[in-house]
């Protein structure tokens, strides 16, 4: 229980880090910052419950959608600029940040 503790500590901490640093690249408002804290909040908050209350399968997939579906809706002017930028990233660059976030998926599907 403590490696899940840690483990889910250092993705809550990885996923605050990347809104604030979302939020400042962005130069955000006060309303979009506040959907795009609701939408890192509710991720969070998925994988707490899916550590601490665990899912069937079937349950587990649609609350995750559900979860992907709500954030979508609530920042998608965010993730809109946000894949501007990424299209305009070097191919070095793009190929480092889809494999980065591609592993980092995976691993925590493993693992939780």
């Amino acid at each position: 229980m403590i490696l899940s503790i840690t483990i889910l500590s250092i993705l809550s901490a990885f996923i605050l880090n990347k809104t604030r640093s979302i939020s400042v690249r962005n130069n955000l408002n006060a309303k979009s910052e506040k959907r795009l804290i609701i939408s890192s909040v509710l991720i969070i908050i998925f994988f707490i419950t899916n550590i601490t209350l665990p899912y069937p399968k079937s349950l587990y997939w649609f609350i995750g959608l559900s979860v992907v579906f709500v954030v979508s809706v609530l920042s998608f002017d965010i993730l809109k600029s946000e894949f501007k930028r990424f299209k305009t990233l070097e191919l070095k660059d793009k190929v480092v940040n889809v494999l980065f976030y591609s592993l980092l998926f995976v691993v925590t599907n493993i693992y939780f």
